[in-house]
């Protein structure tokens, strides 16, 4: 993967733009409980979604992709997984790996290291829990949606050395999404604060984050290309808040309304809403 570039709020655009313009095919494994979703999301933002979990054939599908997102939600497709993220290395497809409940599971953890010394995949991205459990092998919270373990002064701190350690273990940009999305390449990256709290209250936000990232990726292998897709996407749920508020809607409102933002998102959203780019190290 490149070095961290600039990320602008033009960069931004531009990055959504070329997802738009060469609607790339992305091979999600991904579980029951979003793949509907995040098929929905690739589709608004003019990319093409594909998922095919069966080992037979995940190998082949992939060789047609231009990138693979495999989301740990979809344990029982462990081999699929394998063997898609083996054919994606094979023809340089960018790899995104989502890993899913590391935070509650010891055995989750160890199926997830078995991956990732597989495939070696380019980018990885969790919640905070998700992602402090993955660097230090250790169970952190229960469930799958911990993403700002509140009460933990300093958390970020503490996160950030977490996913540094990762990152020098993996080879792989880190990023960890809560109120705010940390970037990390190497021992530098970034910090996205777009977003909004209705998105930790619906189902698969982070999984359509993940096929969204997916996308990116498949455009453009870049730490800056996987930073401006978490600041969409935060942009997203930014005007999906507005917009459910209006209708006086509630989650599964704004979950619509989220996918719509997607797909009508305009340039003069992302300039005067984008909160980002500022440097870690």
């Amino acid at each position: 993967m490149a070095g961290m570039a600039e990320i602008t709020a033009d960069a931004v655009w531009e990055l959504w733009n070329r997802i738009r313009m060469t609607k790339p095919l992305v091979h999600c494994i991904t579980n029951i409980v979003t793949v509907n979703d995040c098929a929905n999301l690739l589709l608004a933002v003019g990319a093409s979604p594909v998922m095919a979990h069966h080992p037979e054939e995940a190998a082949e599908v992939t060789e047609a992709c231009k990138s693979l997102v495999c989301n740990f939600g979809a344990t029982e497709s462990f081999d699929a997984m394998l063997a898609a993220g083996t054919a994606a290395k094979k023809n340089g497809r960018p790899i995104l790996f989502d890993p899913v409940g590391t935070a509650g599971s010891s055995w989750r953890r160890k199926k997830c290291y078995e991956l990732i010394e597989a495939v070696r995949p380019d980018c990885i991205r969790g919640n905070y829990a998700e992602i402090m459990a993955l660097a230090g092998d250790r169970t952190v919270a229960g469930g799958v949606d911990a993403p700002d373990l509140p009460g933990q002064a300093g958390r970020h701190e503490m996160i950030w050395r977490d996913m540094v350690r990762l990152a020098e273990q993996t080879g792989a940009v880190i990023i960890a999404t809560g109120k705010t999305d940390l970037i990390c390449e190497g021992t530098g990256g970034c910090q996205i604060k777009n977003g909004s709290g209705m998105m930790a209250r619906i189902t698969g936000a982070g999984c359509m984050l993940s096929a969204l990232l997916g996308a990116a990726l498949a455009v453009e292998n870049t730490a800056a290309a996987a930073a401006g897709a978490c600041a969409a996407f935060g942009i997203c749920g930014e005007l999906a808040e507005q917009r459910t508020r209006r209708a006086n809607g509630g989650t599964m409102t704004f979950r619509g309304q989220l996918i719509d933002a997607a797909g009508m998102l305009e340039k003069e959203a992302v300039i005067t809403r984008y909160r980002g780019g500022q440097f870690i190290s």
